[in-house]
């Protein structure tokens, strides 16, 4: 009978869990079944929403809450239900999306709130994977948008950046927390979010051991997750400073990198 490593494993979706045409291979697929079926506990920790994630999970068995919106809010696919939510204030929103537009108006903004994601501006360029992942969006006005656990700005790398810069020269860095998911991806989330902090929180409140959880995932919004971990891996596809966050590196997101974890350090 295998015998576990480590009982916990939290895994990005997007560039670790996923293939780059945004499949589960089945290789990952088998692996995440027999280190359930052999005691193990497996989840998610992904910048999606729940609404977002659960297409590409119905068939995984995630049998530990699910770390989403990139660590604003940790959720139990088993339960259906959030159990903990925190939210950018209204205010901080606005004035975000005004300072960013102001200068790059083709930029598209997006808050994520519960599922449906709300576009505030028509003019900016849609985030591919809208349309093409059938993503649930609706237009909505800077005075009329819901709860914002997530602020998004998609657009070009160096034009993200300066976004980045001017939030930091407007409020000093206090009361947000920004992070890179992707290169044409700037997060921005309420103050003190991240994967690593939701962690923090499911260790606290659901009973995970710190000393038997692993963590995988590929890019700087992972960086925090895999750190606090006991066993912190990073697929061959993620960047160098990413990796070298990491005590292990594995199989890149196209050879299945999940299962390569599980396989070579996770199960006897």
């Amino acid at each position: 009978m295998a015998v576990l490593r480590k009982e916990n494993l939290f895994s990005d979706m997007d560039g670790t869990l996923l293939s780059d045409d945004k499949k589960v291979s089945q290789e990952n697929l088998a692996a995440i079944r027999l280190f359930v079926k052999a005691g193990g506990r497996f989840s998610v920790a992904t910048g999606r929403s729940e609404v977002i994630a659960a297409p590409f999970l119905s068939d995984i068995p995630l049998n530990l809450p699910a770390i989403v919106y990139n660590g604003a809010a940790v959720y139990d696919f088993r339960m259906n239900r959030f159990l903990y939510q925190a939210e950018l204030p209204r205010k901080t929103v606005r004035t975000f999306v005004n300072a960013a537009l102001s200068v790059y108006p083709e930029v598209c903004a997006e808050v994520y709130t519960n599922g449906v994601i709300q576009l505030l501006n028509r003019s900016g360029v849609m985030d591919h994977y809208i349309p093409n992942e059938n993503q649930p969006y609706e237009y909505q006005t800077l005075e009329d948008f819901g709860l914002c656990m997530k602020l998004l700005f998609y657009g070009e790398n160096a034009k993200l950046h300066k976004i980045e810069k001017k939030l930091y020269e407007i409020t000093g860095g206090k009361g947000f927390q920004s992070t890179f998911s992707a290169p044409y991806y700037l997060e921005i989330l309420p103050e003190g979010a991240s994967k690593g902090t939701a962690l923090s929180w499911i260790f606290e409140h659901c009973g995970v051991d710190p000393k038997s959880t692993a963590a995988i995932g590929d890019f700087y919004n992972d960086v925090a997750m895999l750190e606090l971990a006991s066993l912190g891996a990073a697929p061959a596809n993620a960047p160098e400073d990413v990796q070298s966050s990491a005590d292990v590196i594995v199989k890149d997101n196209e050879h299945s990198a999940v299962a390569d974890l599980i396989d070579r350090y996770l199960m006897n």
